[in-house]
């Protein structure tokens, strides 16, 4: 662990909503906000975060579980939004007076400097209109945050590898999501190339990208009614036995919660 890098914790993830938030010496940002503004003010009290410390906000893609609260969020706090073009039009209709936020505008394969952080985004395959991961660096050390990920490609695997950090989606179980009560429209959607990643597809993604120099790995966005948190441990647990034992024996397996904020932690 680096001192002089960053901390994050997992807000809040899944179905119902999504934020993370991380910081870098004097640079706080949050990444999306899909949760209420009662929620998301608990969740950063518990991690002892002042909302009103905040310096940005940045917006992975349009989705309500990703920007349920922002409109709530900019009225109290006059904070930057960094996003995609296609994401803000998307946006802009929580304003009437656009003049009053600030849009940032990011682009995928562009990195920018926010403070003490800098910001590498990288194109997802989400049914989303241009959706963005996020590799973000600090102090020498690199933190991936990779939800609503459909597929995972080669590239982003190239500009993920390596990272001490991975906040990766783990959305459903294959065969509970086949069994369950979804209608076949959305279960295709799901399961399709622009959906999300199965237990199976994070374990794959991360034998892949996974080095020596990873330490924690945090299972995202786990759906509430396709899932349970210990399948998604228990496929990913199989995967780091797959691993050098150097790897797989120091790297933290974390859960995270749609309700309850993760330990603020170094990356």
């Amino acid at each position: 662990m680096n001192q002089e890098g960053m901390r994050c914790s997992v807000l809040a993830s899944g179905s119902t909503g999504n934020a993370v938030y991380v910081e870098a010496g004097k640079t706080r940002v949050l990444i999306d906000a899909g949760i209420g503004i009662r929620q998301l003010r608990a969740a950063l009290d518990e991690i002892a975060v002042g909302m009103e410390t905040l310096d940005a906000i940045i917006v992975t893609h349009e989705h309500s579980d990703h920007v349920r609260g922002l409109p709530a969020l900019t009225r109290r706090h006059s904070l930057p939004i960094y996003t995609s073009e296609g994401t803000w039009t998307h946006l802009q209709r929580f304003w009437r007076d656009e003049s009053t936020v600030v849009h940032r505008t990011v682009r995928a394969a562009t990195p920018i400097t926010l403070g003490e952080l800098v910001l590498e985004p990288f194109p997802l395959s989400h049914d989303a209109e241009e959706p963005l991961g996020f590799c973000l660096y600090a102090g020498g050390q690199k933190l991936v945050l990779a939800t609503d990920l459909g597929y995972a490609s080669a590239a982003i695997r190239d500009v993920v590898k390596g990272a001490h950090t991975y906040i990766l989606e783990t959305n459903h179980d294959v065969e509970m999501l086949r069994v369950g009560s979804y209608p076949w429209h959305l279960k295709r959607r799901i399961l399709g190339d622009k959906g999300h990643l199965s237990n199976d597809s994070a374990s794959e993604f991360l034998c892949d990208v996974l080095t020596e120099d990873t330490t924690s790995v945090y299972l995202a966005h786990l759906s509430q009614e396709n899932n349970r948190p210990e399948l998604a441990n228990a496929a990913v647990s199989q995967a780091l036995l797959r691993m050098s034992s150097r790897i797989h024996e120091q790297i933290a397996v974390a859960r995270t919660s749609p309700t309850k904020p993760t330990a603020l932690a170094w990356v």
